[in-house]
């Protein structure tokens, strides 16, 4: 990423959440198994590189964003925003899943941009059973 870098939420904002952080990220620690009807959450942040200096209000640009599709179709995502001093230092989007997924494989597509441009895409299939 030219002008941001990706930041861990699983600690700053899950304490806000209600459920767990499944992690769909390529190379993170996707469980292949997860109990249906059970709370969870996915998301991730962005954060102006120091090296670069953007201006930080670009993090609440549409054109730098997360975006999930659950088996194929688009999830509504919320904006955290984080300010100190009036500054803007961190973006984070979140979809939640108050009731989690019925029983079944569900399959998870996650896309990065940044500048309004595809950056990365990962896919997870997960298996959620009855507990």
């Amino acid at each position: 990423m030219s002008a941001l870098v990706l930041v861990d939420v699983s600690g700053s904002v899950a304490g806000k959440r209600r459920g767990v952080r499944l992690d769909i990220f390529p190379g993170g620690v996707t469980p292949a198994v997860f109990p249906a009807g059970t709370p969870f959450w996915v998301g991730y942040g962005f954060a102006p590189d120091a090296a670069l200096a953007p201006p930080a209000d670009s993090l609440e640009d549409n054109g730098i964003r997360f975006e999930l599709d659950v088996d194929g179709r688009g999830v509504d995502m919320r904006a955290d925003l984080t300010r100190v001093d009036d500054a803007l230092v961190r973006k984070t989007v979140i979809a939640e899943f108050p009731a989690g997924l019925p029983a079944g494989w569900h399959e998870l597509a996650g896309r990065w941009f940044d500048g309004g441009k595809l950056i990365l895409s990962s896919r997870a299939s997960v298996e959620f059973v009855e507990p």
